[in-house]
């Protein structure tokens, strides 16, 4: 995704015909992935959260969302004006989807320790 707010910071203080298609691929490639994580997310919330709780997560889930929309525009309106920091930002932000995606190349549990039960009364 951070490839994307690249094409959207290189065109900030651009203008013309070829910047203005640059932004707007980079603004569909933005909700593109944003589309296309929503039906693992769904997945994994039906998987870990009982139905009596799923409101509940739900609710959480977009509270959240909501306050961080509310703090990146408190932050936006903040940044000077000029490309410089959009392309800061979008340099942070594919330096942490790096960051985050090297985060799932831990080595899996085995199956036999997997199996293996708990002993609760040796604790």
């Amino acid at each position: 995704m951070s490839s994307d707010m690249l094409l959207l910071g290189a065109t900030a203080t651009s203008t013309g015909g070829l910047p203005l298609v640059v932004a707007a691929i980079g603004y569909g490639l933005v909700y593109l992935g944003l589309g296309a994580a929503g039906p693992s997310e769904k997945d994994l919330l039906h998987r870990r959260v009982a139905s009596s709780g799923r409101a509940t997560v739900l609710s959480v889930q977009s509270l959240a969302l909501q306050l961080a929309g509310a703090l990146t525009g408190l932050a936006v309106a903040a940044l000077p004006p000029g490309p410089l920091p959009w392309l800061v930002s979008a340099a942070v932000l594919l330096a942490g989807a790096l960051l985050w995606t090297r985060r799932g190349e831990r080595t899996p549990p085995t199956v036999a320790a997997a199996r293996q039960p708990h002993d609760v009364s040796s604790c």
